[in-house]
């Protein structure tokens, strides 16, 4: 997520607004209807898919290249989910952008990383199938439209591994959605809007057959051949989710998403036994909840000191923004924070502009004292912290600091003027969710597949833990939203095919 999401929400609803015209039909509601008839059905597909994002999208157009009579169903008046504030990179190996500039890697080194990352956790046969099916996807991308810009050498994971969509005036993720749904548009994939999944429909032996929806004109059925696709993204924006998945100090992160991610993956296949995992699991980042401005860069600088609003630092300054973030969160009541640099911080001149271009208040002074007095911090408290951190600093202990700063290159907080940095914790998205196989089929906790029932995307867990790297969930959107439409397009021949 980046700076400009205050004003992206009026800017995409209106890029929106034609594609969604153009995929949904009939979206007008002549006035409330009376609910339909338990028993009635509102029409039969072969495959049905719960969500309009990147995984959805994508679920869906290939499940009509492969013969599929598809239905998207769209809780939203648009597609709401993460990727419209994503930055738009997808994260993979061997693709032709990395032989055209140069970059050697190799499935193997690729998938040691995917692992690492997730800390050994994420499941190793959907990381392995990720690794082996990523570059493909990225073919079939652009093959549908999608722009990708130079690859830029990043640090570790990433390196030279992620293609980043070009965003036209949009973020990458908005374009990403918007392409495909263009792509949805010109094989008339039909798209209904203001259509919420409340509950799976299944026959007695728990083998899913369809979805019953809630609409502006009442609840609607809808049956599928095939199966239905969950890709309705993970519950970030569900509080008590949060809260009794990951704990009440979550709750209080700021939401650096969509509000629209409400766990549907979860209560929806809950009834069906399913299995669900790392549930405690999450990415996080820093953020400013009232303008949304991102303060990253001075966190990943290598200067200064972080403190709450008390005075007191609270973690190790060398921690990555990832766990600031979400320390700041565990550790003050109010997430909230301070990072104090001096003058000297190589970044600070990039991030003050993004805090004035969005608005957003920052404390700048000649002194500490001063400083301090303009964000309301106590000033004999942080002029302490200062005092020592560049006493230490000087005889070679900043490791005996409570806590430890254990910096590999510290400098000192010495050149005026000084700065007061704010930032909290933000939750980005969820890691749990009904475990998957690799036919993208939702498990029970008997160890067998759902009949019927797939998910994709966020929805999806097991292929993550701890963290990720950057654009492993646009890929992981595209690997396995690609074999969930798969599946389900031969689940309904074979179903046709026994009639």
């Amino acid at each position: 997520m980046n700076e400009s999401q205050v004003s992206r929400r009026g800017l995409l609803k209106g890029s929106f607004a034609g594609m969604a015209a153009a995929g949904a039909g009939a979206l007008g509601f002549a006035g409330a209807a009376q609910a339909a008839p338990k028993n009635k059905i509102d029409g039969t597909y072969d495959a049905i898919v719960l969500g309009a994002g990147p995984s959805g999208l994508i679920t869906a157009i290939t499940a009509h290249d492969a013969g599929a009579k598809v239905l998207v169903l769209e809780k939203c008046d648009r597609p709401n989910g993460n990727a419209i504030f994503a930055l738009g990179s997808v994260c993979g190996w061997g693709t032709r952008h990395q032989k055209e500039q140069g970059i050697e890697d190799t499935a193997e080194a690729f998938y040691a990383m995917m692992m690492d990352v997730s800390k050994q956790m994420g499941d190793k046969a959907l990381n392995r199938l990720y690794t082996d099916n990523i570059s493909a996807g990225i073919d079939w991308l652009e093959k549908e439209g999608v722009k990708f810009g130079k690859i830029k050498p990043m640090p570790y994971p990433r390196l030279g591994r992620t293609c980043r969509v070009v965003g036209d005036g949009l973020t990458g993720g908005a374009r990403l959605v918007q392409t495909l749904l263009e792509a949805c548009a010109k094989r008339k994939i039909e798209i209904k809007y203001e259509h919420k999944a409340i509950e799976l429909l299944h026959d007695e032996l728990f083998r899913v057959t369809g979805v019953k929806v809630l609409t502006p004109a009442g609840q609607k059925s809808f049956l599928a051949r095939g199966g239905v696709c969950i890709c309705t993204g993970g519950f970030s924006a569900n509080p008590e989710m949060v809260d009794r998945y990951i704990g009440g100090w979550a709750t209080r992160m700021v939401l650096r998403g969509s509000t629209a991610t409400t766990g549907e993956n979860i209560s929806l296949t809950m009834p069906l036994f399913t299995k669900f995992v790392n549930m405690d699991q999450f990415h996080s980042g820093p953020i400013v909840g009232a303008t949304h401005v991102n303060p990253a860069d001075v966190l990943n600088s290598g200067y200064g000191v972080q403190v709450n609003t008390s005075g007191v630092r609270y973690m190790d300054e060398n921690n990555t923004y990832v766990i600031k973030a979400r320390t700041t969160a565990q550790q003050t009541l109010d997430n909230k924070a301070w990072v104090i640099v001096d003058s000297d911080c190589s970044v600070i001149d990039k991030v003050i502009a993004k805090y004035n271009r969005l608005n957003s208040p920052y404390g700048k002074a000649d002194t500490i004292e001063e400083l301090c007095k303009q964000v309301g911090l106590p000033a004999a408290k942080i002029v302490k912290i200062v005092d020592e951190y560049n006493s230490r600093l000087q005889k070679g202990t900043l490791s005996e600091m409570v806590p430890p700063c254990t910096y590999k290159k510290p400098h000192p907080i010495a050149k005026a003027p000084f700065y007061a940095v704010p930032l909290q914790g933000g939750m980005t998205a969820t890691f749990g969710g009904p475990l998957i196989n690799t036919k993208t089929e939702i498990q029970n906790l008997d160890g067998k597949s759902i009949p019927g029932l797939y998910a994709a995307g966020n929805s999806a867990g097991g292929i993550f833990f701890h963290n990720y790297a950057g654009g492993a969930q646009l890929g992981a959107a595209t690997v396995f939203g690609r074999i969930a439409g798969r599946e389900m397009a031969a689940r309904a021949k074979a179903a046709k095919k026994t009639k």
